[in-house]
């Protein structure tokens, strides 16, 4: 059952990061609808396994995150 080649899961290197497609050299911490879809409903980060994203723009949210908390702007994880 497990060898069925279409009940297969995706290989999570095969994603690409949207900042990268996009050319993006900074995430802003003010622009909400961007970091919104990588945060659950809790307001923790979501794993690179989920989203894609590359490592150095990983970093990048995850600053810009922590400074969209201390301003006010997302809430602190639940």
């Amino acid at each position: 059952m497990a060898n069925n080649p279409q009940q297969r899961r995706s290989d999570p290197r095969l994603k690409k990061c949207p900042f990268c497609e996009g050319n993006a050299k900074y995430i802003d911490y003010k622009d909400y609808p961007t970091i919104k879809p990588f945060t659950d409903y809790f307001g923790s980060i979501r794993q690179r396994y989920y989203t894609g994203i590359c490592l150095k723009h990983q970093k990048m949210l995850r600053t810009a995150v922590q400074r969209a908390r201390f301003m006010g702007m997302l809430a602190y994880r639940k």
